[in-house]
């Protein structure tokens, strides 16, 4: 990785939307939600106005208000994962608080909501870096970490709305989406044995420059799930989706929909998985995959249009304005703290970044 200083990440989020592959993943995103919306589905436009003009203000604001609440308890947990992985080799002295650590990661929720690939989880990763005076590769590692817990959490609770939904008969559940789940929560748990087994020899078959790296990163994921604060951050994790997923249904209410909560809690859940479509925010994906399922779910067709429009006003178009207002703030603080100074490290190393930041190497 090139790492330039405090105006990285903005050099490399502008390079990456305005980069060719996230012109192709948007014409892609934007034809498959063509193809949905006026072949697929039959939606009534005057009615799916109507539903938008009729929206209730109040519950749509604390719609966004929880899920912004949501950031504070992911910034808490992650604060917590970097403690217990001791990325800054200080016993967490010097990561930062639980609010500054959910700033972080809405970022990166608005890098991965207008670039390509999710480069929001590397903007993270450096982030902290930078902030804490971590190894990059080992911040890196933590975000890891979190993916893990975060699919395990969303697992236990698909199967939740999963039995909710049969129990109640609102609809039958479509069972590709549980197997996704656990097909993800699989291949992550064995990536994790594989690091674990293979230890430090896994790095022997990288070349040379990426071998420290390697290292640091597996150190800091390992380490992630070592300690008993290991239930408290999956509790956290739990209270971040049980948020989101009170999103959707505020915003259900807003609406003035009619569905019921093990329908609205298994559709929120599909939703999160589909953001990780690596379009910017999911564009088309979400929107389309959302809405086939919502109707698959017993939700009328504009009903369902309407319910997903609406939502990713908050779970998308707010994030790029706000997301991306925190952004352009703290890299302009950034920029002033460390004058902009900083000369380029070699690509694929953390070692001669964190030597020239904090006067010594990271050993």
């Amino acid at each position: 990785m090139n790492e330039n200083g405090s105006h990285i990440s903005i050099s490399a989020i502008r390079s990456r939307i305005f980069s060719l592959p996230t012109l192709v993943a948007l014409l892609a995103g934007a034809a498959l939600l063509a193809f949905v919306l006026w072949r697929v589905f039959d939606f009534d436009w005057s009615e799916l106005w109507e539903n938008i003009r009729g929206i209730n203000p109040a519950m749509y604001i604390l719609a966004a208000i929880l899920y912004y609440v949501s950031f504070w308890f992911r910034g808490l947990r992650w604060r917590l994962i970097a403690i217990t992985a001791n990325t800054d080799r200080r016993d967490g002295a010097t990561i930062p608080g639980s609010t500054k650590m959910g700033g972080i990661i809405l970022m990166g929720w608005f890098a991965n909501s207008v670039a390509f690939l999710r480069l929001g989880d590397a903007l993270r990763g450096w982030t902290l870096h930078r902030e804490s005076k971590s190894s990059f590769a080992a911040s890196l590692g933590t975000i890891l970490a979190e993916r893990v817990q975060d699919m395990v959490a969303v697992l236990a609770l698909v199967l939740v709305a999963a039995v909710w939904v049969t129990v109640a008969g609102d609809a039958k559940v479509p069972g590709v989406v549980i197997a996704a789940s656990i097909a993800l929560v699989i291949i992550l748990i064995v990536a994790l044995l594989a690091m674990r087994l293979l230890g430090m020899r896994a790095s022997r078959f990288l070349p040379a420059r990426f071998q420290s790296f390697y290292e640091r990163f597996q150190d800091g994921t390992l380490k992630s799930f070592r300690g008993s604060q290991l239930p408290v951050q999956l509790a956290l994790g739990v209270v971040g989706w049980m948020l989101e997923i009170a999103r959707f249904y505020f915003v259900s209410e807003a609406l003035g929909l009619d569905i019921g909560f093990g329908v609205v809690m298994f559709a929120a859940l599909a939703n999160a998985m589909l953001t990780t479509i690596p379009t910017p925010g999911g564009f088309g994906f979400v929107e389309g995959g959302l809405t086939g399922l919502l109707i698959l779910l017993g939700v009328g067709d504009t009903d369902a249009l309407s319910l997903t429009v609406v939502d990713r006003s908050i779970s998308w178009l707010s994030v790029v304005l706000f997301g991306g207002l925190l952004f352009v703030i703290w890299q302009y603080r950034s920029a002033r703290k460390t004058g902009m100074v900083a000369s380029p490290a070699p690509a694929g190393t953390d070692q001669a970044v964190e030597t020239r930041e904090n006067g010594s190497s990271d050993t």
